[in-house]
């Protein structure tokens, strides 16, 4: 083992055992009344703020969320295109080299 990853799980170590000695238990309640309960949700794709769970696509209901959504989709969708139109023409001007 590296002196790195003797570091790295000392830390860890470290980290783990003053989380236990907290005591404090960080999960949130299951019962609705409970005064810290919180509903499941999700938040906006954009602007973070909480939207319902089932909503999709997962942004809120404001318009600049919603185009800028938009704009996001079809620049991945462009990108996903020449990630796979690239390489195959790649190939093809390859392969040719060798037909003639």
């Amino acid at each position: 083992m590296s002196r790195i990853e003797k570091q790295m799980k000392k830390s860890i170590e470290r980290a783990v055992g003053a989380h236990k000695s907290e005591g404090k238990s960080h999960t949130l309640p299951l019962n609705p009344k409970a005064p810290k309960y919180v509903a499941p949700h999700r938040h906006c794709a954009i602007c973070q703020t909480p939207i319902h769970q089932d909503s999709e696509p997962p942004v809120c209901a404001d318009k600049e969320c919603i185009k800028k959504r938009e704009k996001q989709e079809k620049s991945r969708k462009h990108l996903n295109i020449m990630l796979y139109l690239f390489p195959a023409i790649a190939i093809m001007l390859f392969m040719l080299q060798f037909i003639r």
